[in-house]
């Protein structure tokens, strides 16, 4: 989060999003209601790798995850959270990080 602006980012393999505090907040709550065996079920015919649809703010751009990206996305957002999935600090990462 950058304090001086107040905007959140949020990067996640090739994507980069920038939210304000209501749209992450939004954003959490819209990734935490996709009925996943739906879009699971409803694929399961095609031979697409990602099967899971993901809307945008913007009208003609959906992003597509596959099922280990979603619950990646969920754990990064803080909406699972399990024991086995613990989230690494920098302290937990052999690399000189610059936090800037």
């Amino acid at each position: 989060m950058c304090t001086r602006c107040k905007i959140y980012n949020l990067v996640y393999n090739n994507i980069f999003f920038q939210f304000n505090e209501e749209q992450l907040n939004h954003f959490k709550e819209y990734i935490s209601k996709i009925d996943i065996d739906y879009w699971l079920d409803f694929s399961a015919c095609t031979t697409q790798r990602r099967k899971i649809p993901v809307q945008t703010f913007h009208q003609n751009l959906i992003l597509v995850f596959d099922l280990h990206e979603i619950n990646e996305l969920k754990t990064l957002l803080g909406i699972k959270n399990t024991e086995k999935e613990k989230i690494l600090s920098p302290a937990d990462i052999d690399y000189t990080l610059v936090l800037n």
